[in-house]
């Protein structure tokens, strides 16, 4: 079925005008957003950019069948009887179904009227109802169904283990090919100092001047399958499941790394089970105590805004610089707290306090350099391009007290790399080099002595 709402738009600015963060230089090149409705109607909507980010208009939700009401100083949409999603304005945090979201910019309201920003049209509802909404970047299209006559057999279903599926009976891309994404450290780094820069405790130059580590004792490697369990994290066009994905490959890690000596290898979960994102850092430094420890965090991304991306990016907790890290860092940090729902504002709050105090967080430049090891050996087995390192305020990073790694290993919303990441082989490669990559890490971490203990863990 071709679904029956194509969204175009008029303007110079195209479609990277309406990417979040994206700015016009004039109001001559203000897009607008054309709607068009599955009995072939169709109405021009205006994008507005008065706090500096893509905005439409909460109104525009209810031309593709939501209901939208406002109550204390909140937005609240419906449909169907089975979905309801709070906004509160001047927040980027919101709930859908219960769960806590995260948009890179907020709703407001403005002259009488609320407007959200566009990336929760073009982002999260192809992300949250995958087989309603399909937005297609490189052609400007929307793509949806008929909302209001969802129910509750088509809400999304739990789909075998990516070992499974066979990559044949998934969907053939007919899109035009399209070029991939620039590789390697595509966008500008900050002034004065580049990756890493927000580093204390052992320098850049140390880091890269470390010889090999003398440390004789145990080292631990916590694995983190990310999402799991109630939360499906990032689904491609044919249903295959972002925690799968990574539940696979994070197997093939532990796999890979067991038995090697003086090494003790822990999963934070093994297998479709939902573990809170503040307390996977927590449970790594738990178990690392005080032996040198590192933590390694595996994730599929997903950009359904813009099909054409593709590649590998490793992360590490620093601020996020580019509106690319901002949405990948906005999207990890999505299930915030889904077991206990009292505890979210705090935590919350918590985010920030971390976000305020990254200039004086210990581990960021071996951080930095696991995730350089990790790029390097993805890239012997990885087709899609290099992507580089990248750094963000990610949740799952925060309290692990050790060198921390996020690692994205593909797009799930290209259907070619879907494909790959599908794939038995690739989980094995792919976890094999991640492996390797700590192997690699060790060789130098921890510095200093065997005297005992971690002189760079505290």
């Amino acid at each position: 079925m071709r679904w029956g709402v194509g969204v175009r738009f008029a303007g110079a600015a195209a479609f990277l005008a309406l990417l979040p963060g994206f700015t016009p230089a004039g109001a001559q090149d203000r897009p607008r957003l054309e709607i068009e409705r599955e009995d072939g109607s169709s109405r021009m909507v205006t994008v507005q950019f008065d706090r500096g980010y893509a905005s439409v208009a909460a109104s525009t939700l209810e031309d593709l069948g939501w209901r939208v009401d406002e109550e204390d100083g909140a937005l609240l949409l419906s449909s169907a009887g089975e979905i309801t999603v709070s906004l509160r304005f001047d927040s980027p945090f919101f709930r859908w179904d219960g769960v806590v979201l995260q948009m890179t910019d907020a709703p407001y309201r403005t002259g009488g009227s609320a407007w959200i920003p566009l990336q929760f049209l073009t982002d999260f509802l192809p992300r949250r109802l995958p087989g309603l909404y399909d937005f297609a970047g490189d052609q400007s299209l929307l793509r949806a169904g008929d909302v209001s006559l969802l129910g509750p057999g088509d809400l999304a279903e739990p789909v075998a283990e990516v070992s499974e599926i066979d990559p044949e009976d998934e969907p053939v891309d007919d899109e035009p090919e399209v070029v991939p994404e620039p590789p390697l450290r595509d966008e500008a780094e900050v002034e004065g100092g580049g990756i890493g820069s927000a580093g204390a405790g052992d320098s850049a130059e140390d880091v890269l001047n470390a010889g090999p580590s003398a440390y004789d004792g145990v080292r631990v490697v916590v694995i983190d399958a990310g999402h799991g369990g109630e939360d499906p994290g990032a689904l491609s066009s044919s249903g295959t499941r972002e925690k799968t994905i990574a539940l696979a490959i994070a197997r093939e890690v532990e796999a890979a790394l067991r038995g090697t000596p003086g090494l003790e290898v822990h999963m934070i979960r093994d297998d479709d089970s939902f573990v809170d994102v503040w307390d996977r850092g927590q449970l790594a430094t738990d178990w690392k105590g005080e032996r040198p420890g590192i933590f390694v965090s595996i994730h599929a991304n997903s950009f359904p805004a813009r099909r054409a991306a593709q590649g590998f990016e490793t992360y590490f907790l620093s601020d996020a610089r580019t509106e690319h890290e901002r949405r990948v860092s906005a999207i990890e940090n999505a299930p915030l707290n889904m077991s206990t729902r009292e505890g979210d504002e705090e935590r919350l709050a918590d985010l920030d306090f971390i976000l305020r105090d990254l200039r004086n967080y210990e581990h960021a430049h071996w951080s930095e350099n696991l995730a350089g090891l990790v790029q390097e050996e993805l890239d012997d087995v990885h087709p899609g391009p290099n992507r580089g390192v990248k750094q963000g305020v990610l949740a799952v990073l925060t309290n692990a007290l050790m060198p921390s790694v996020l690692i994205e290993v593909g797009y799930l919303s290209n259907d070619n790399e879907a494909r790959l990441l599908s794939e038995a082989d690739f989980h094995r490669d792919s976890g094999s080099a991640i492996a390797e990559a700590v192997v690699r890490f060790f060789d130098r971490y921890p510095p200093g002595s065997s005297s005992g203990g971690d002189a760079g863990s505290r």
